[in-house]
């Protein structure tokens, strides 16, 4: 029988799946070389007509943010350089903090044609603390004593205490911000929270030209008046007259759709997808030309979150036995293929942030023990990666340690096991019961269809938590419901990425307890993991006081790491790795390794800034 290549069955196996996804709506006939194709982060939304992006459970990285809002900060995580946006510059504090001042830019304007001022900064502040539930409510409620405006472009904030990053609140530092309201539309509005902002009043370089009812796509086109927006100002004419956000499906569709040229952008991919597509379409390409292939110092790490008000997860012997008993060399190389970093603590293993957190840390961590004096850290893991690679045909130029991590866990099942005894748990035939006498069940919840490896995640710990004797599931969700169990805590273990990386002293800020919410209702100050520590409110109180980049906040945000090794709230895994596909035969000039000009983030709010920069080919 005459053998297929790999390849050729996958194609076939496209061809099968070709009309199994049909769009409610015709997608308009555009021309291709001016419009930019880009892979719909977050899906199929069940709600694609709701843009209103203030309030909890609505998706916005389906070309909300990216096109429509904008802020006053982004912080490139690439560069490390700041862009002033909507900001002529950078906020002037005075009185200890107390006082904050921000200078607007001006010259620009809504899509409807009203200019955008220091009304619409203060009226935003104003709105969302008169409306709790809103996102940003709570925070602006703690620390706003007044804002108002001196002049048309210029916003002062005085604040109830000394908060060095208040103005982290404005800055887009890794996804999203407090984007800022049109006050002529808002100021209309009673309940903000039924509220669905549709039609949308862009402040971004585009307007929203249509989308499908069925919530497959959403198309955006240029605004005529381009030059009155942040992006026109400081970058000059986004390239693409049009920006098509979409979902085609799964993996294999995105792979086919831009071997065909049909998508530009693909937000990620499996590292088997990515083999086939390298293989297909000489024009793809990711961060690396070649192996490791992805971009691996995204602003964010996976973890399974647990709620810590649901038992078992609210005794901390049992998180560290689930911690033991998974072996993070397994879930590495068999979700991966070994192309991942490990990311033992609560912030992200970046390159830069491993030189300023986790080296001076290592000792600490070589030398930490449990309460019964096992020392649970693992130097080894990052040489295991590379044996692994080794085995698979792989070569390696740098160092394992800044490519893999520097370690992790050990894999210990015997001290799981002896963790979970000594809290009243039994193993009996392979199987572990409950203290009460219940089979151990955990269901995982994971995200279907968007965010593929932490999915794959889900599945790899899945495989070691059975192998130790509990009965695991694992339940996709898609984006909707999958935010709205995360924010308001129903899920027992969820494959999410609560790991920050630049925001780290504004994000876990959110977990001091007083911003505590209990389950079934909305944490909107983060914490969707429930933990209540009065150690962690005690170095809350002392870090919120200090400048971020300042020594002794620095020593205060390392103890704030190494408590949580301690309590291990919840395990973290690995950083967020991209297998983010770019299609150059229609666009080019996008950021890669070697043209590191920005972050390659097409699913932040960043990505305007990115447009100006890319080029057409001149293909038709």
């Amino acid at each position: 029988m005459k053998k297929f290549s790999i390849l050729l069955l996958f194609i076939i196996l496209l061809s099968l799946l070709g009309s199994s996804i049909t769009f409610s709506q015709v997608i308009p006939k555009l021309p291709r070389h001016e419009t930019l194709i880009v892979d719909a982060l977050h899906g199929r939304l069940a709600n694609p007509k709701d843009f209103n992006f203030w309030k909890p459970g609505v998706s916005v990285g389906n070309g909300t943010q990216q096109m429509l809002l904008d802020g006053l900060w982004y912080l490139d995580p690439q560069t490390g350089k700041t862009i002033n946006a909507l900001a002529l510059s950078a906020p002037v504090y005075e009185n200890n903090f107390r006082k904050m001042t921000v200078k607007l830019r001006s010259g620009i304007y809504w899509s409807d044609g009203k200019p955008f001022t220091a009304d619409d900064v203060v009226f935003t502040v104003t709105y969302l603390m008169k409306h709790p539930g809103m996102y940003y409510s709570d925070a602006f409620n703690r620390y706003v004593s007044k804002v108002y405006k001196k002049d048309n472009y210029t916003v002062v904030f005085e604040l109830k205490e000394s908060v060095p990053a208040f103005h982290y609140l404005f800055t887009s530092i890794v996804y999203s911000t407090c984007y800022i309201m049109p006050k002529h539309v808002f100021e209309k509005v009673q309940d903000p929270l039924k509220f669905e902002f549709n039609p949308p009043v862009s402040l971004g370089p585009y307007v929203l030209k249509q989308y499908d009812p069925q919530g497959y796509w959403w198309l955006f086109e240029r605004r005529s008046d381009w030059k009155r927006t942040s992006v026109g100002q400081l970058y000059g004419m986004p390239k693409p007259r049009y920006v098509l956000f979409i979902y085609y499906g799964p993996d294999e569709k995105k792979v086919m759709s831009q071997a065909q040229h049909q998508l530009d952008l693909i937000f990620d991919l499996t590292p088997e997808a990515w083999e086939i597509l390298r293989k297909s379409n000489p024009y793809s390409r990711v961060w690396y030309k070649d192996f490791p292939w992805a971009w691996m110092d995204d602003v964010r790490a996976r973890i399974m979150a647990m709620n810590l008000e649901k038992a078992p997860y609210n005794n901390k012997d049992v998180r560290w036995a689930l911690t033991l008993a998974t072996d993070i060399v397994d879930v590495v190389t068999s979700g991966f293929d070994g192309i991942a970093r490990v990311n033992p603590l609560w912030i992200c293993a970046t390159e830069s942030l491993l030189k300023e957190y986790y080296l001076p840390m290592e000792d600490w961590l070589k030398n930490f023990a449990l309460e019964d004096g096992f020392k649970p850290w693992d130097p080894t893991v990052p040489d295991r990666i590379v044996e692994y690679a080794k085995k698979r045909g792989y070569t390696f130029s740098g160092n394992p340690r800044e490519i893999f991590g520097i370690g992790w866990w050990k894999y210990a099942p015997d001290e799981a096991e002896k963790l979970l005894t000594k809290n009243g748990f039994k193993k009996v035939g392979g199987k572990w019961y409950l203290p009460d006498g219940t089979p151990w069940k955990i269901t995982i919840t994971a995200p279907a269809n968007f965010e593929i490896h932490a999915t794959r995640l889900a599945f790899a710990v899945a495989d070691q938590w059975r192998k130790f004797g509990i009965d695991v599931n694992v339940e996709t969700v898609e984006a909707g419901p999958f935010w709205n169990k995360w924010n308001l805590g129903d899920f027992e273990v969820g494959s999410y990425w609560g790991v920050p990386a630049t925001d780290f002293y504004n994000f876990v800020q959110g977990y001091h307890s007083r911003f505590l919410k209990p389950t079934g209702q909305v944490a909107t100050a983060g914490n969707q993991i429930r933990w209540k520590n009065p150690k962690l409110d005690a170095l809350l109180d002392q870090l919120v006081n200090l400048q971020p980049e300042s020594p002794k906040a620095k020593a205060i945000v390392m103890d704030i790491l190494k408590l949580y090794v301690e309590e291990m709230p919840a395990p973290v895994f690995i950083i967020n790795l991209k297998f983010n596909s770019q299609d150059h035969y229609y666009w080019t000039n996008f950021p890669t390794s070697d043209n590191s000009y920005m972050a390659p983030v097409w699913w932040w709010g960043q990505f305007k800034f990115i447009l100006p920069f890319i080029q057409p080919t001149g293909r038709r």
